[in-house]
């Protein structure tokens, strides 16, 4: 089984120092796959993982169906609509015929798996950054995102997971009781026919966390909280985050 998965990463700068107004150097350069622990629980499964950052997919992610036909299941984390739907203009690199957005819908419906997993560049995200509202990608996705607005919901003190469907093969057999509590999440708003598996929070503050469904001959899953920091801090060490994230990948590529 081959995953594409796209962000979850940053470029590092520094340290820079600033000896005098005319002495300023940066000593240092690195990039930070924060998405590593997921990588390695995939991979661990026996899944084959690419993973592009950010600054890789703006060029390298496939612009079309056929491109998109190599992988069994895309995961888009932290990367945001623009990511996808630009291309580097600044580099001189002659402009596409094509539209990854449509493409990534039409993989999807024809049978390939998509999953989003939240985070401030996801969904809607960070100030209405993460830019998915009213695309084709969320057409694909069993939820619908908050147009232009800022959808995270910030909870330090840890927000704790509902099973709705514990029977589902993205859930079974995981003790979710034991689960750590999750630092934010972004709000989605479940589609008409999505199966809503879990949930996040209590009562009035209660919110969709995962939630799947069959998307013509394929299937989409949206992940409403992170796979990394700051989110999942305490989520990303648990030794049940492995089986979970083989269990989804597995089910969106249509073997669970």
């Amino acid at each position: 089984m081959k995953v594409l998965y796209a962000g979850d990463a940053a470029a590092l700068l520094g340290p820079i120092f600033i000896a005098s107004p005319f002495n300023v150097e940066v000593k240092g350069f690195s990039t930070k796959i924060w998405g590593q622990p997921l990588i390695d629980a995939l991979q661990g499964g026996g899944i084959e993982v690419l993973h592009m950052t950010n600054a890789q997919a703006i060029s390298d992610f496939p612009r079309t169906v056929e491109g998109l036909e190599a992988y069994d299941a895309l995961i888009l984390s932290d990367c945001e609509c623009e990511i996808l739907s630009l291309y580097p203009f600044w580099t001189g690199v002659a402009a596409p015929t094509t539209n990854r957005l449509k493409a990534i819908r039409e993989y999807t419906r024809q049978g390939g798996g998509l999953l989003m997993v939240g985070g401030w560049s996801s969904f809607s995200g960070r100030f209405g950054h993460g830019g998915y509202y009213h695309t084709p990608v969320e057409e694909a996705l069993p939820v619908g995102c908050l147009p232009g607005i800022d959808d995270r919901v910030e909870t330090p003190e840890g927000s704790r997971v509902n099973i709705k469907k514990p029977g589902h093969p993205v859930l079974k057999g995981i003790p979710w009781g034991e689960c750590p509590g999750f630092e934010g999440f972004n709000q989605i708003l479940p589609k008409k026919g999505a199966d809503v598996l879990a949930t996040i929070g209590e009562g009035e503050d209660e919110h969709p966390l995962v939630v799947a469904w069959q998307f013509g001959q394929g299937r989409a899953m949206a992940f409403a909280s992170d796979c990394s920091p700051h989110w999942a801090a305490h989520f990303q060490p648990w030794q049940h985050y492995k089986t979970f994230w083989q269990q989804a990948v597995r089910w969106l590529a249509g073997q669970g």
